[in-house]
């Protein structure tokens, strides 16, 4: 390929770039322009005093009472406190370098694992067009 012919590819791309841009659309008011760029007038200056906003409600909003906290079961909370106790316990007691019994080490992973199946299991079914939302 010859350099001739790569300048004659750019003239053209460059000659065709110009006619889209020639032919693209209204041109711009240059009436609207220049009257954008005519300097615009100073303010008056005003005496300074800082600004005051007076809110005159006598109302305040006060939101409703919580609901009640739910009570749960016991069986619920052992359940908790395994699925969260026995991993803690576990990464603790590798943390200061102890050496658990195999026996203990077995019940705390099974605890974890019991723990998580009775929550699952006890779940109660949802309402699928219940999005959460409340009025």
């Amino acid at each position: 390929m010859r350099d001739d012919d790569a300048g004659d590819g750019a003239r053209a791309d460059e000659l065709a770039w110009r006619e889209i841009v020639d032919h693209y659309g209204e041109g711009p008011d240059v009436a609207g322009l220049i009257e954008l760029t005519s300097p615009l007038p100073e303010p008056e200056a005003g005496p300074e005093e800082p600004f005051h906003l007076d809110l005159e409600d006598d109302e305040s909003f006060t939101p409703p009472p919580l609901p009640p906290p739910p009570v749960i079961s016991p069986e619920r909370r052992v359940a908790w406190v395994g699925l969260v106790a026995s991993p803690v316990l576990l990464v603790v007691i590798n943390l200061i370098d102890y050496a658990l019994p195999g026996i203990l080490t077995f019940g705390l992973v099974v605890a974890f694992i019991a723990s998580f199946g009775y929550l699952v299991a006890t779940m109660a079914p949802r309402d699928p067009d219940d999005d959460g939302a409340r009025v």
